[in-house]
C-alpha cells in the first residue's frame, strides 16, 4: 500500500536523524571522559555533571530509536478514531491505523486531502498489534459500514456512545475524547464572510491617503 510504503520511508528517515544524533551525543561523552584524565578537581566535577547531562540524553534517544525500529519493523503503531462533522455528519467516523512517530501527521495529512474541514480525534490507541487491533474493530463494526464494497474505505456509520463502548470493550486503558470540535465547520456555518489568505486589491487600496 502506498500509505505503508510512505510511513516506512518517514520512519527511515526519522531513524537516520535519531541515529545522527545518538552518534553526536557518544562522540561528546568520549571527548568529555578523555578531558577527565588531566583535569583538576574543579573541572572534574564540572565534566562529570555534564557527562550525566548527555548521558541522560543519549538515553532519551535511544529510546526514540527503539520505538521508531519497533514501528519499522513490527505491527506496532497507533490506531485512530477521527470524525469530520462537517463533510461526513454527525454518525460517520473513520476508524484507521498509522506507524508515523507522531499520528497528528496522518491526520493532519487527511484533513488535507479531499475533505473541505479538519478532522476531530476521538482517540489515539498505541498498540504492539495495530494491524489485529484496526481488524477487530473493523470486524465489530462491519455492518456498519458506510462503503460495503471496498473494504478499504473504513468508514463506519455508528453512534458516538456505541463506538465509545466499543473502543473500551476492546482496550480498556484507550482515552476517548466524545467532543466533536468541527471548530471550521462551525465557524462556517456562523459567519457568511470568506476566511483567506489571500488579498484581493481594491480600488480603493490603488488611492494614496
Amino acid at each position: 500500500m502506498r500509505q505503508e510504503a510512505q510511513e516506512r520511508k518517514a520512519l527511515e528517515a526519522e531513524k537516520k536523524k535519531v541515529e545522527k544524533e545518538e552518534s553526536k551525543y557518544i562522540t561528546e561523552i568520549e571527548k568529555l571522559k578523555n578531558q577527565l584524565e588531566s583535569a583538576s578537581t574543579a573541572e572534574t566535577e564540572k565534566l562529570n555533571s555534564r557527562i550525566l547531562e548527555l548521558q541522560a540524553q543519549l538515553s532519551q534517544v535511544i529510546v526514540k530509536k527503539e520505538e521508531i525500529s519497533n514501528l519499522a519493523n513490527g505491527k506496532a503503531g497507533n490506531v485512530y478514531v477521527i470524525s469530520n462533522l462537517g463533510s461526513f455528519g454527525e454518525n460517520v467516523f473513520k476508524i484507521g491505523m498509522t506507524r508515523r512517530l507522531n499520528p497528528q501527521d496522518r491526520i493532519d495529512e487527511l484533513g488535507n486531502a479531499s475533505v473541505p474541514f479538519r478532522f476531530d480525534v476521538h482517540s489515539f490507541i498505541f498498540s504492539d498489534d495495530a494491524v489485529g487491533l484496526e481488524n477487530r474493530l473493523h470486524t465489530v463494526l462491519n455492518n456498519k459500514r458506510v462503503n460495503k464494497v471496498n473494504m478499504r474505505k473504513e468508514f463506519f456509520y455508528v453512534s458516538i456512545d456505541d463506538l465509545e463502548k466499543i473502543v473500551t470493550d476492546i482496550d480498556p486503558t484507550a482515552e476517548f475524547n466524545r467532543t466533536m470540535a468541527a471548530e471550521e465547520y462551525r465557524q462556517s456555518l456562523s459567519t457568511t464572510e470568506n476566511y483567506s489568505s489571500d488579498y484581493i486589491l481594491s480600488d480603493s487600496d490603488d488611492e494614496d491617503d
